[in-house]
């Protein structure tokens, strides 16, 4: 059954029970007939919605991979206009889908909530708290202030206030710690751990993903003056509860047994792959490799070369080729003879999707140890990122060692910027993997400092855009909690974390 119809037929039941009371000569119960569904039943659409909607997803590639120069797409294919200019609109489908995605979303984690504590069952309740932090994460990164407190309760406010985002992420943390505590103490039965298509029940992995994406919400502030106590204060919280972070080998995959069948197939690998019969999908043959990050690559030797890229002809020629991002294309210019996406991200159709990486997890230990909020060593969580990526695209550690040896590239002892080391090879590492994090990487500290603007002629603002755009929906409905957000531009309307 598609989440859609679980969630309608859900709200629907739960209507019905308000409205009719059973009386003493009420004849018509049919057992078979359903009021609720299963929390266990729910966590397993729910979990994979967020597969398909974020990391696996379409729209989390088609414009940062795009503006974090890893993809290029062809000038002489209609399309892509406003992800070429950075000039779109409250319609632009990057704004309007990630908004509807999240929250559709949302509204599943907010019944499993509710379910989870009306049956004492506190797996459900931890689970749905920290893949509600997950959600609303990513909703004040892309848009800052959204309804929080008042939303998925849409019998009570059809039209939900908007919350400060610097208030969403401050309970976010508070969340997280509830949901890491309960982890701590609840059960899992073997039909939920089943249906944990994440973890298959392991609660200890649970809690490191919920003390991970803390520290990730955590270091988002890192440049907020001020803020410094409030971090390490927060950190000491998830210290205190013994869970740790996600180490090498320990990354948070969905995988509920993808078929090459068509919709059943790795989300990533459906959108940007190939088809059930063998055929290149359409976004496979427009998504080009960038210049920028091939000669990143190229320039330093680097052996993922051959695992972010093909070669031309879809990886059947021998030379790699990439194009600058906005040019101009021909229609010469195309997957034959450009390079495209490689093996090491598309692996195949039945591909675990990552959610969090183990290197994702281990390049925000370092960046936190650099600055003083970990006791660990940053280079040590540093090295061990670079490794677990190259051990993630397919290469040796012992290939790893010889790349971080080099003194050129990505030797920690010769680069007197740690940070700008970490982010950089942070950014080079999660191409294919999740576009959004170093995105939001260059937002919140302009890096990596040399990324390149579009040099499309439609370009009229050249700058990366800041944020999204509240869609047009929020307009039509809920005009007056959006238009008390003012004026939003995607060049200047910063996210609360978005200092420097």
């Amino acid at each position: 059954m598609k989440k859609k119809l679980i969630y309608v037929f859900t709200v629907s039941a739960v209507l019905m029970l308000g409205a009719c009371k059973k009386g003493f000569l009420d004849i018509n119960d049919n057992p078979n007939n359903a009021t609720t569904v299963k929390p266990s039943l729910v966590l397993t659409g729910a979990l994979n919605n967020t597969a398909a909607y974020t990391t696996g997803g379409s729209i989390f590639y088609s414009f940062a991979a795009l503006w974090m120069n890893y993809w290029m797409t062809p000038g002489g294919v209609s399309g892509w206009y406003e992800e070429r200019s950075y000039n779109f609109t409250t319609n632009w489908s990057g704004s309007t889908t990630l908004w509807a995605n999240l929250y559709d979303n949302l509204n599943d984690y907010a019944y499993l909530e509710t379910q989870g504590k009306a049956s004492g069952q506190n797996f459900f309740v931890a689970v749905a708290k920290t893949m509600k932090a997950w959600d609303y994460q990513y909703l004040v990164d892309f848009y800052g202030n959204v309804p929080y407190t008042q939303a998925s309760k849409s019998v009570l406010f059809l039209n939900p206030k908007y919350d400060k985002g610097q208030a969403i992420y401050e309970d976010l943390a508070k969340q997280l710690d509830t949901a890491a505590n309960l982890f701590k103490t609840a059960t899992v039965i073997p039909a939920d751990a089943t249906a944990d298509i994440y973890a298959k029940g392991n609660l200890q992995k649970w809690g490191k993903f919920a003390n991970t994406l803390k520290l990730r919400i955590l270091l988002r502030q890192s440049e907020i003056p001020g803020r410094e106590q409030y971090i390490k204060d927060e950190i000491a919280k998830i210290n205190a509860n013994g869970f740790g972070y996600i180490g090498t080998g320990e990354g948070v995959f969905n995988n509920p047994g993808y078929l090459n069948v068509s919709g059943k197939q790795n989300p990533f690998w459906g959108v940007y792959g190939y088809a059930a019969n063998g055929d290149k999908t359409s976004s496979h043959t427009y998504m080009l490799a960038s210049t920028y990050g091939m000669d990143f690559l190229k320039n330093n030797n680097d052996p993922r070369l051959g695992k972010f890229y093909s070669t031309i002809n879809d990886g059947a020629g021998s030379t790699y080729v990439s194009l600058v991002w906005g040019q101009d294309v021909n229609f010469d210019q195309t997957l034959t003879t450009v390079s495209g996406i490689g093996k090491g991200v598309l692996k195949a159709f039945d591909q675990a999707q990552p959610i969090i990486t183990d290197f994702e997890s281990l390049f925000l230990q370092a960046e936190a140890a650099q600055r003083g909020y970990l006791t660990s060593s940053a280079q040590t969580n540093y090295e061990a990122a670079v490794k677990a990526n190259f051990l993630y695209l397919g290469l040796t550690e012992a290939q790893a060692v010889t790349y971080l040896s080099d003194q050129s590239v990505a030797t920690w002892a010769t680069n007197s910027d740690k940070i700008a080391l970490i982010i950089k090879q942070k950014w080079a590492a999660m191409n294919g993997s999740n576009a959004i994090e170093p995105w939001t990487d260059y937002r919140r500290l302009e890096l990596p400092a040399d990324m390149p603007i579009s040099i499309a002629s439609t370009v009229t603002t050249k700058k990366i855009p800041v944020r999204m755009l509240y869609p047009q929906r929020e307009y039509n409905t809920n005009s007056d909690n959006v238009v008390a957000e003012g004026s939003i531009n995607q060049f200047t309307s910063r996210i609360f974390w978005d200092v420097k």
